[in-house]
């Protein structure tokens, strides 16, 4: 049997194999991000894009093993059926990815905010208390990580080269990319059906998570949206530069 597919049910939040797994990737991005530093600004552009196309890449493969794995026979004890109501690319550690590959080639603003507060609302607190079921070296713990810890670094990565000031009117504008977002989820958990759960607006995580302080479902999104705007609003201040 490969140990990469073979479904199991070993993880455990705050256990070695989790604070490895971060604090490798957090070394690897730190030595990028140094090299990136000392480098001309077009080679400097280059690291910053071939990072994006990690996180990307890690979706991306993620993706195909999810959909490998669904097409081999019912019998194959690797098998795992796709779950469309969990298993899109859907959640923020999936689409950020894409966020950071279109903002690493054309630096808009607009996307630097979104990631920004995305990534320390939500991406930061999966670190902490991960929805992660499976151990290593399976594939939903190798791409949990990746994307997780990679992006959280991808921001710390722009933040060091000179991204644009964070100031408190941006706060609003990540508030309404989170509404639109929401909205989106709500439609797709609507119409995929009821074992849909994208950006856990049908339920809470099924491990332990920051989640667990909230009400049950609805009263859970309301809440939710109220400590993000406060969380947010903490985050919206003027980030120096490297120059500064």
């Amino acid at each position: 049997m490969n140990p990469y597919l073979y479904p199991n049910n070993t993880f455990c939040a705050g256990s070695t194999e989790h604070i490895i797994a971060v604090g490798l990737l957090v070394l690897i991005a730190i030595l990028t991000t140094r090299w990136a530093l000392k480098s001309p600004l077009p080679l400097q552009t280059k690291i910053t894009r071939g990072f994006a196309w990690a996180l990307v890449g890690n979706v991306l493969i993620w993706q195909f093993v999810k959909s490998y794995v669904s097409y081999l026979p019912l019998t194959d004890p690797h098998y795992v059926k796709y779950n469309w109501g969990e298993d899109l690319p859907l959640n923020p550690c999936n689409w950020l990815a894409f966020a950071a590959l279109a903002y690493s080639y054309k630096p808009k603003a607009w996307v630097w905010y979104l990631m920004y507060f995305f990534v320390w609302v939500f991406t930061f607190n999966a670190i902490i208390t991960p929805a992660l079921f499976e151990g290593f070296p399976h594939y939903n713990f190798c791409k949990f990580w990746v994307a997780h810890t990679g992006l959280v670094m991808f921001v710390i990565h722009l933040l060091r080269i000179g991204a644009p000031e964070i100031k408190a009117k941006n706060v609003f504008q990540a508030y309404g990319y989170l509404q639109i977002f929401t909205i989106t989820c709500i439609a797709i958990n609507y119409i995929v059906g009821p074992q849909a759960n994208y950006f856990f607006l049908s339920h809470k995580p099924l491990t332990a998570s920051i989640l667990d302080i909230l009400m049950p479902w609805p009263c859970i999104s309301f809440k939710a949206m109220s400590l993000h705007s406060a969380y947010s609003s903490s985050l919206g201040r003027r980030m120096p530069s490297p120059e500064d």
